[in-house]
């Protein structure tokens, strides 16, 4: 958690992944923090100097990936990408000679520059539906531009998960959404792999889940909202359009 000592409140924020070779070694902490203009500590931060001190406490897990879990799909709006990266590192570290996990991410962002250079590894075209970003309905989508892996426009996040992909080759797959084209993350989107997974169990299994994190609106939105109860954030049921899916042979947590 990040405070703003002005107003005495605090944020938390998911740390990106260690790029260093030795982890445990690795004494800096990287962040993906987007300026928001109504957003106190975003704010607050990006106004900072470089070197200036910070308050921060933590790390808090909100949520550990169960040893079983062979398959992800992250549903990640704007900056929620962030925890996506970690369940990528997490899951796909485990690949050894006999077990391949995967994860599918689903990635949706108001702008093309907060994804640009995004390669899609399907082609998105979902049906015309509710923007949760705004409020309105937007168009059919059309297949976002194929770029260079090498491409220097490539945003950071975009060069991180590019990264893991070629790593992982088969086993990480990424597909870009962007509401001022048209595009939005959809019930097909989340078909077409949930289907590809094989035959569905007789009730939500470890081994396959589906982690959903961004602003409150599209977590609301794609799985129902989490609930405050005694001081704690709760789950909450399972809504939204994951709900209407009925995906008996996935977990799902809220992120």
């Amino acid at each position: 958690m990040f405070k703003q000592p002005q107003l005495q409140i605090g944020r938390d924020y998911t740390p990106l992944p260690s790029t260093s070779p030795d982890e445990e070694e690795d004494e800096c902490l990287r962040f993906f923090i987007r300026r928001d203009p109504h957003g106190e500590v975003s704010r607050y931060l990006h106004n900072l100097d470089m070197d200036s001190p910070i308050e921060v406490c933590g790390p808090r897990v909100e949520c550990g990936i169960p040893p079983s879990t062979q398959r992800i799909l992250f549903i990640a709006g704007g900056t929620g990408i962030a925890p996506a990266l970690q369940a990528a590192h997490t899951l796909l570290r485990r690949t050894n000679q006999t077990c391949k996990p995967r994860i599918h991410i689903l990635w949706a962002n108001r702008n093309r520059d907060d994804c640009s250079g995004g390669i899609n590894d399907t082609i998105v075209t979902p049906a015309p539906q509710r923007s949760w970003f705004f409020g309105r309905s937007t168009p059919a989508a059309s297949p976002a531009p194929v770029a260079s892996p090498l491409n220097p426009s490539q945003s950071l996040i975009v060069r991180e998960l590019e990264a893991l992909r070629a790593q992982y080759p088969g086993q990480m797959t990424v597909d870009y959404f962007v509401d001022e084209e048209g595009s939005a993350i959809g019930k097909q989107a989340i078909l077409d792999f949930t289907d590809s997974v094989g035959l569905p169990s007789p009730k939500p299994s470890q081994d396959n889940l589906i982690l959903v994190s961004g602003p409150e609106g599209f977590i609301s939105y794609m799985a129902g909202p989490k609930l405050w109860a005694e001081g704690m954030e709760l789950q909450g049921p399972l809504r939204g359009i994951i709900k209407e899916l009925d995906l008996k042979d996935w977990a799902v947590w809220k992120l």
